[in-house]
């Protein structure tokens, strides 16, 4: 292996380390998304008018969607919701199942149950938030960071787009090797994230179908069953660990109803699950050659290390490590 190759391996993993870092994982996540779907568009569109104008289209067609859709699924989310499933509405659940909760506890187990613990209600939890203001505004400052960083990247995504690159071949030693590694982590990129949303996908349709068809036609009514649905798909959309915390939650909130619903919402859990693995061995597993405990394992290590943002990069490095290891030979 020469320096050149080295050096560009160097580069790749510094770049990495900053986003793990400095946690711009969402942003780089939503800049490479957008970059691989207007390279994918302008180059089909290159079929039919020149190559220039075919990424203009591309870029527009992009930043179109882009709009439309989230002034869409806001207004359909609002309207699915509904003021039944809002965030209010979830605050008095909450009020009341901490009554409940008082009155359900035995005697003797109250006396062991700290005073402040039983003092609280949906008014304390006001006056905490109150107390917290400084807390509460450094999340904000921070989240509008966020949406900054996310926007800069949206521009250098199109950017990018609209940049017309010479070959590789006719790059200098050095660019040639840095650019021949991009283009294996958008290969891992693209096989992860679109294949992560497929599944993400399926196990949403059939999650809506049991809580939204099947317990109904018993007469039996998840509370915030709409709203479940769609955390479904956002947290399916974390490989492995999304469709844990989903399943966590409607368990939990199946036991408020009865026992013999957590056990039947828990064993169509179950299934689904199982037939994960064989999505997952179908989807991903033929795309990047990895079984679920790769998966699982690369988790692990990358939320020990780096949190959140490790697991939610831990699938695309890990294909990315491999498809290198592939092409060099070594494994």
């Amino acid at each position: 292996m020469n320096n050149i190759k080295i050096s560009s391996y160097l580069v790749i993993t510094s770049l990495l380390a900053l986003v793990l870092t400095m946690h711009l994982a969402p942003a780089a996540l939503i800049g490479l998304l957008l970059f691989l779907l207007c390279k994918r568009l302008g180059d089909w569109f290159s079929q039919y008018i020149p190559e220039l104008s075919a990424r203009i289209f591309a870029v527009m067609l992009i930043v179109t969607i882009i709009v439309t859709s989230i002034t869409a699924i806001s207004i359909t989310v609002s309207n699915l919701i509904g003021q039944e499933q809002s965030l209010s509405g979830l605050s008095d659940m909450l009020t009341t199942t901490i009554n409940d909760l008082k009155n359900d506890v035995p005697n003797a187990l109250i006396a062991y149950v700290p005073e402040r613990w039983l003092a609280y209600d949906a008014t304390s939890i006001i006056s905490i938030i109150k107390e917290h203001t400084n807390e509460l505004s450094i999340a904000g400052s921070q989240g509008l960071h966020s949406i900054a960083q996310i926007l800069i990247v949206i521009a250098i995504a199109l950017l990018l787009t609209l940049h017309r690159f010479e070959s590789i071949k006719r790059n200098k030693p050095f660019a040639a090797e840095l650019r021949q590694r991009l283009v294996l982590f958008g290969k891992a990129f693209e096989n992860i994230v679109f294949a992560q949303i497929k599944i993400s996908a399926i196990n949403t349709l059939l999650t809506g179908l049991f809580l939204l068809v099947v317990l109904p036609y018993f007469d039996i009514h998840l509370p915030y069953n709409k709203t479940i649905v769609i955390l479904t798909f956002i947290t399916g959309l974390i490989p492995v660990v999304g469709n844990l915390i989903s399943n966590t939650l409607i368990t939990v909130i199946s036991i408020s109803i009865s026992f013999k619903v957590a056990i039947a919402a828990l064993a169509f859990l179950i299934l689904i699950h199982k037939l994960e693995y064989f999505i997952n061995a179908k989807i991903i597993g033929t795309r990047i050659n990895a079984s679920a405990w790769e998966l699982l394992l690369a988790l692990f290590v990358m939320e020990a290390c780096f949190g959140i943002t490790g697991i939610l990069l831990a699938p695309i490095i890990y294909a990315y490590i491999k498809s290198e290891l592939t092409q060099a030979k070594l494994i």
